[in-house]
């Protein structure tokens, strides 16, 4: 049929407002795409990687200033991994991964911060609060021969930073592309991309790879502003995103960091 979703795409069903009041989801994003194509043409040069996206968006640097923090609380809720969700689980109308090859660590959502989460990833959480205009960010847990298929997101207006944390032996078999662009991720060097460019997942070996992905406003000029900041506005409040955000709360206990330093020092 015309209006099935792709393979490996959630079904589009109905996007809930409020708990009684929905709207059919594929023509609205259908509709934000065309924005989002139109928003392209205004939108900084794209993908960018390494010390070019480094320059164009500086800010960025908080985590690069966090990277050993960060990569401690990574090593913390990976001890944690069995209870990790995938995304599908969290959102069942979002991208699929077959069984539970691809899982996710959501810390914020639109603006809202999953509290029950980012407890266990406090130096984390830190270093993303010192970015502004973060919408949303999350640890994208990528097995070894899995592959996320080609899609596009739909927030339109919307930068997405990759900050990679843990890459196979051989990065070049783990790549995304974007756009027909090619990379491939090195722990420590961001990829900065617009999401609603089609883009395509494929790890080609037998290890996992760990990115922090957050997405983050573009500052659009007026009026494209207008619309994505009510886009923005609408969608945070919908019941839909508060039923991700309820699920994603998996309440992986908090890190006791001076527990940590007791287990180091006893090894």
């Amino acid at each position: 049929m015309a209006n099935e979703s792709p393979k490996g795409v959630g079904h589009k069903g109905r996007f809930y407002l409020t708990k009684n009041i929905w709207l059919p989801q594929q023509p609205l994003e259908n509709f934000n795409l065309k924005m989002s194509d139109m928003i392209l043409r205004n939108m900084p040069k794209l993908p960018l990687a390494g010390e070019e996206a480094m320059r164009v968006f500086p800010v960025l640097g908080e985590l690069k200033k966090s990277h050993d923090k960060i990569m401690a609380d990574l090593q913390y809720l990976l001890s944690h991994h069995e209870e990790i969700p995938t995304l599908h689980e969290v959102h069942p109308r979002d991208l699929y991964v077959p069984g539970r090859a691809w899982r996710t660590f959501l810390l914020k959502l639109m603006g809202h911060e999953v509290k029950e989460n980012t407890a266990a990833v406090p130096d984390t959480i830190a270093a993303i609060n010192r970015i502004p205009g973060v919408h949303t960010a999350l640890f994208s847990i990528l097995h070894g021969r899995a592959e996320i298929e080609p899609h596009r997101g739909s927030a339109a207006g919307v930068v997405r930073f990759h900050y990679p944390l843990i890459v196979p032996k051989e990065p070049e078999k783990c790549w995304i592309e974007i756009g027909g662009h090619h990379f491939h991720w090195e722990v420590g060097k961001p990829l900065v991309f617009d999401d609603t460019r089609e883009h395509w997942v494929k790890n080609q070996t037998d290890e996992t790879r760990v990115v922090l992905i957050i997405d983050f406003d573009a500052r659009m000029p007026f009026p494209v502003s207008l619309y994505t900041g009510l886009r923005y506005s609408l969608v945070r409040r919908s019941a839909e995103v508060l039923k991700v955000i309820e699920r994603a709360a998996i309440g992986v206990p908090p890190r006791d960091k001076a527990t940590d330093a007791k287990l180091a020092k006893a090894a």
